[in-house]
């Protein structure tokens, strides 16, 4: 099953202060389903209405439709930048390419139905593209630590080659060409990463 981003529950308040966070969270989640299903620039209508409540509510709540896509944006980057699993680095190199292909198919996986929405947004937006730009930099920090045993014996150069080549590999885009234009599942998408993430070291 595919894995999704699940728009937050609305918990249980009481008073002005509730209900406004009440309304606020149903715009939100509003935005993210629409997003979800392949809007690329949800419109105001169609999120008052999602949420239940009128296009002038929703802008009371928020300045423009760009600060409510940046709102959006939090939510979906909170479930995707779970915490990375733990690595051990003296397990061999296939056990940790697992582990990190399995982390990172599951992040890209729960916004590949919206990939178009969020990159449109960075361009319209710098907080925005400063945000996704986290993604990347996070990536690169992961696949460092990942295989710091086969990086550190490289030359510095050449090390940091690789470190690009991997993070290109394993980037969002890579993983939407595999699933989207390619049409594999998410199972043969991930065996796909496992042998270009071994070709980068040599096939090792």
């Amino acid at each position: 099953m595919d894995a999704q981003i699940t728009p937050g529950a609305q918990p249980q308040m009481a008073g002005r202060g509730d209900r406004v966070a009440r309304t606020r969270e149903a715009i939100v989640s509003s935005t993210l389903n629409l997003a979800l299903e392949g809007e690329v620039a949800p419109i105001v209508r169609d999120i008052a209405k999602l949420a239940g409540v009128s296009a002038r509510t929703v802008f009371q709540h928020f300045a423009d439709t760009a600060e409510l896509y940046i709102a959006v944006l939090g939510r979906v980057f909170s479930s995707v930048n779970a915490d990375a699993p733990a690595i051990n680095h003296q397990s061999p190199l296939d056990q940790r390419i697992a582990v990190v292909v399995d982390h990172n198919a599951a992040r890209y996986e729960k916004v590949r139905p919206m990939w178009v929405f969020i990159q449109t947004l960075q361009r319209r937006s710098t907080e925005a593209a400063e945000k996704i730009r986290h993604i990347y930099t996070g990536n690169r920090e992961h696949m460092s630590d990942s295989f710091r045993p086969e990086l550190s014996a490289l030359p510095e150069d050449k090390r940091e080659h690789t470190l690009n080549a991997l993070s290109v590999t394993l980037s969002p885009e890579s993983w939407n060409t595999l699933r989207d234009r390619l049409g594999l599942t998410v199972d043969q998408a991930k065996e796909e990463w496992r042998f270009l993430v071994r070709s980068v070291f040599g096939g090792r």
